[in-house]
């Protein structure tokens, strides 16, 4: 279009000097003007006119009216060349309008499947945009217009200027066809303004073309997924539509097409990914949890790596469960074990019995007894129940249960549910206050009594006990157990607590939970004052054959391997005696016979069986 452009200025330029040269040769008197035209026929009449116009000047003949009519000539000529113009302009524009490209509104119909929803306001866009290719070519219509409206302005002109016989030859010099030249050199700025409207609506009639392209292929391409039966000829009348569009825009201006390419390209680019990012979301579908959780077991195709990742995974989740499991069961046993070791406590507390008369008599085993209130309502709970326990300002509370064997409530409640707490049960081989049907004692209590009790972690149980290893004050502020069977109330003052190796067979070997009963009296002062040795602290408590022993036995850590075991040993409260009488001043004991174990790991000790040594007993024992 520019090309052309510059080709019809550059004529006109040629011809406007044509124009000057005939205009000098009028000033000059010259025979005849240079010329360049190709077109001898122009020439001639070019040379008559002027030949005409010499010889009026010269015979002066001619007059105002004479002129006139040559005017009113030469604008009836001019008008009938502009309406010769307009009529071609209007038969350019039917032809354009017939040779259009169909609108795009119509090829929108080959577009049926989803992917295009976004497409179709896009294509309408451009559908009105191309409603524009008819107003170019009114507006050339109204170009040609102008033409006319030009040579009446020119005629103007010169009747303006009548009385100057120089004006008036210039006008009457000038042809049809150079008049219209020289009214566009004129006018060169709004054909300027025109070409650049025209490289726009090319610039954006260029778009269109690429976007429709792009919308052809995605159509093609849905159509051809979803096995259309078209028939080929139909389905490709939108490819040969936009084809002759690309066609017949083909010969556009180079130059302008130059200029809207790096447009069009970023216009192609935003609109390739429409269709690209529709189908990868769709692709991309949201796994279910199940799909996720059978993705974590390693599969047939996954590499090594990823194998021994899935399997270092799964194990890692397997060990995370299975402790958290045994970590939350753990405390929830020890809540529940304290929570019902406190309900069934507050039951027997309840019945409110009177504290048992003490009196120094000696044992009656044809003493006739009476059933606790308290300890019935715990029997009715369970008949295995035998008394309760408990050492006043300690988490020890419990009541106190008796199996055929020592295994039954390691790891059961009173109510025979499964709980790692167990209960404080008597030894299986002890006998406490068996009575029969008629209040009598059916046989003698044990010399000694055992109960055994879990080390909880939060205290309850017997977790309490190692502070009386720990803390140098506990056993004088705790020197007193409370122990009641179903039929009476005891109480035992602590006077030995010590640490023994459960599994040790050398000469420091005290099983003391296998002594529950004495063959007399220098057995029995030979058991106290193995204890007496051993002892942690060592305090003023006597302790006198006939004394009724009570054992309290639990694990402890002290040693390795899980084979210390804590020992504390108490004797019964004789009728009338303070509880508390030579438990409060108690002392380190300088001279502790551990077990053989405790000196492997501490070789810088030693038991020295020589040293000073206070037995119980009137004849001082072993």
């Amino acid at each position: 279009m520019s090309d052309k452009f510059n080709e019809e200025s550059s004529d006109a330029q040629r011809r406007a000097e044509k124009i000057k040269a005939i205009r000098r040769s009028i000033h000059s008197e010259a025979e005849v003007a240079p010329t360049t035209y190709e077109n001898k026929t122009e020439t001639e009449h070019t040379e008559s006119i002027s030949d005409r116009i010499m010889r009026a000047k010269e015979k002066k003949m001619a007059t105002a009216a004479d002129i006139l009519d040559e005017l009113d000539a030469a604008i009836a000529y001019e008008k009938a060349a502009a309406a010769r113009m307009a009529e071609e302009a209007e038969k350019a524009a039917e032809e354009a309008t017939v040779n259009a490209s169909p609108d795009i509104s119509d090829l929108l119909d080959e577009f049926e499947t989803p992917e295009h929803e976004e497409l179709k306001e896009i294509a309408e866009e451009i559908a009105g945009d191309f409603t524009e290719v008819a107003d170019t070519v009114t507006d050339d219509v109204e170009d040609f217009t102008e033409v006319e409206k030009a040579a009446e302005d020119s005629a103007e002109t010169a009747e303006a200027a009548g009385e100057e016989d120089i004006d008036l030859e210039e006008v009457f010099s000038l042809k049809p066809d150079e008049a219209e030249e020289a009214t566009k050199v004129l006018s060169g700025s709004a054909i300027a303004r025109a070409a650049e409207e025209d490289s726009r609506r090319n610039e954006e009639l260029n778009a269109a073309e690429v976007i429709s392209a792009e919308s052809e292929a995605v159509s093609e391409t849905a159509e051809a997924r979803e096995k259309s039966t078209e028939k080929p000829e139909e389905s490709m009348a939108p490819v040969n539509a936009a084809g002759m569009l690309r066609s017949e825009m083909a010969h556009d201006d180079e130059h302008t097409s130059e200029k809207v390419t790096e447009p069009v390209r970023q216009t192609a680019e935003a609109a390739e990914p429409v269709a690209d990012k529709k189908a990868h979301k769709k692709k991309k579908k949201k796994k279910s949890f199940k799909q996720r959780l059978i993705g974590l077991v390693p599969h047939k195709g996954d590499s090594v790596g990823e194998c021994v990742r899935k399997i270092v995974f799964l194990g890692s989740i397997t060990a995370i469960i299975i402790c958290g499991y045994l970590v939350g069961d753990y405390y929830l046993d020890l809540w529940s074990s304290k929570r019902k070791t406190a309900d069934i406590m507050n039951i027997y507390m309840e019945a409110d019995d009177p504290p048992p008369e003490v009196k120094d008599t000696p044992k009656d085993t044809r003493k006739k007894y009476k059933l606790l209130e308290g300890a019935r309502k715990l029997l009715e709970i369970n008949p295995d129940i035998v008394g309760v326990v408990s050492i006043p300002d300690t988490p020890l509370n419990n009541p106190v249960l008796q199996a055929d064997d020592n295994n039954k409530y390691l790891r059961m409640k009173y109510d025979l549910t499964e709980n790692i707490a167990g209960e404080i049960f008597l030894d299986y081989r002890n006998h406490f206050d068996e009575v029969d049907e008629e209040g009598y004692l059916k046989c003698p209590n044990s010399d000694n009594l055992i109960l055994y009790g879990h080390d909880m972690y939060d205290d309850q149980m017997f977790g309490f006990l190692k502070y009386y290893v720990r803390n140098e004050a506990y056993y004088g502020n705790h020197a007193v157990i409370d122990l009641s069977s179903n039929y009476e109330k005891y109480q035992y003052k602590i006077f030995s607590f010590f640490i023994v190796d459960s599994v040790d067979d050398t000469d420091t070997k005290f099983d003391c939970w296998n002594k529950l009963d004495f063959d007399g009296e220098e057995d029995f002062y030979n058991f106290v004052n193995e204890a007496k040795r051993r002892t942690i602290r060592t305090n003023n408590v006597d302790v006198k054959y006939g004394d009724e022993l009570l054992t309290l036995f639990t694990c402890s850590t002290y040693f390795p391997d899980e084979r210390a075991r804590l020992i504390i040993l108490a004797r019964k409260v004789r009728p009338g005696e303070d509880p508390l009488e030579g438990t409060q001043d108690s002392q380190p004991n300088p001279n502790i016979k551990w077990p053989t174990i405790y000196y492997a790991d501490h070789p810088n000790e030693h038991y020295d069986p020589e040293a000073e040594f206070v037995p119980y007993g009137p004849k001082g024992g072993k």
